[in-house]
């Protein structure tokens, strides 16, 4: 993010600063046979029945360590974007939007099947380039109490500037 290209004008993210947080603590958690949402119109155990990288700590408690299935390193995505729109950043649309760069950390993980977890977001930063403006989210993934931080997400909201009717 350090060689990031300040934007000049914002339009579509002209009201969005570093720093702004998601309007609400978001509560979420992923069980087997939930519908993710629209952005991911599938259940945990529909995405294990095709997953490429598989293993029985997804779905075996007595094979997980944990004593319980994880969530897959590839879906802790879709459980942070799960309720991302609780966060009800301003963002003019309609408008294409992107996912142009994504990071996952566990910091205190892995994170389990069938647990509620704790969301906090926060704009880091903000960017754009001749086609796209661009907005950095970091979303804290937290016990369920939201003391103890386990994960986060670094994601890359690109949207394209000619999609933008105004």
């Amino acid at each position: 993010m350090v060689n990031l290209r300040p934007p000049e004008r914002l339009v579509i993210l002209a009201d969005l600063h570093v720093g702004m947080t998601g309007a609400v603590d978001e509560i979420v958690r992923m069980d087997p046979d939930q519908n993710m949402g629209a952005l991911y119109p599938f259940a945990l155990n529909q995405k294990l029945a095709v997953i490429t990288e598989t293993s029985p700590w997804y779905c075996d408690a007595a094979s997980s360590p944990w004593g319980r299935p994880i969530i897959p390193l590839e879906m802790v995505s879709v459980l942070a974007e799960y309720s991302s729109n609780q966060a009800r950043f301003p963002v003019k649309g309609p408008a294409v939007g992107l996912f142009a760069d994504q990071e996952i950390r566990m910091i205190d993980g892995p994170l389990f099947v069938g647990e509620d977890y704790l969301i906090r977001r926060e704009i880091v930063a903000l960017s754009e380039s001749r086609r796209t403006e661009s907005y950095w989210v970091r979303s804290r993934i937290f016990d369920a109490a939201g003391h103890r931080q386990l994960a986060e997400m670094l994601l890359n909201h690109a949207t394209l500037k000619d999609s933008y009717a105004g």
